[in-house]
């Protein structure tokens, strides 16, 4: 359990950047887990790790990353054009990243909509979401 990204099983945006992983991650680098799943849960009480729906969490090499930390590390895995995207935002202050990360994640609901039940993945990537 390395690389292990987690997200809002119910928001759309969120599945839209699970998807958008999945093209470009062509090495499997990167596994999943909803936050909403027990998977997560217990994970999380595990390890004492406060948790809300509003931001993606990151576990790389056995750290935890949160907002746009996260994002960030996950497109420099990535193959292609993501990966200079996450070279270019790390140049950006954090203070500001994380600024725009929060007012995007507050909204998302609104512009992308929600779900009422999290999406069950295709069978070929099934083997990378933890249930």
């Amino acid at each position: 359990m390395k690389n292990i990204i987690f997200f809002d099983g119910v928001c759309n945006m969120c599945d839209y950047t699970v998807e958008f992983v999945l093209k470009h991650d062509h090495d499997e680098f990167f596994k999943f887990s909803s936050l909403q799943s027990d998977f997560a849960i217990n994970y999380f009480k595990k390890n004492k790790i406060d948790i809300t729906l509003d931001t993606v969490i990151l576990q790389y090499e056995n750290k935890i990353y949160f907002r746009s930390d996260a994002m960030i590390i996950i497109l420099k895995n990535l193959e292609g054009y993501p990966r200079f995207l996450g070279y270019g935002i790390s140049f950006l202050p954090k203070f500001f990243r994380d600024f725009c990360y929060s007012v995007f994640a507050k909204y998302r609901y609104y512009f992308f909509g929600k779900k009422t039940i999290c999406k069950i993945p295709n069978q070929k990537d099934l083997k990378r979401f933890y249930d």
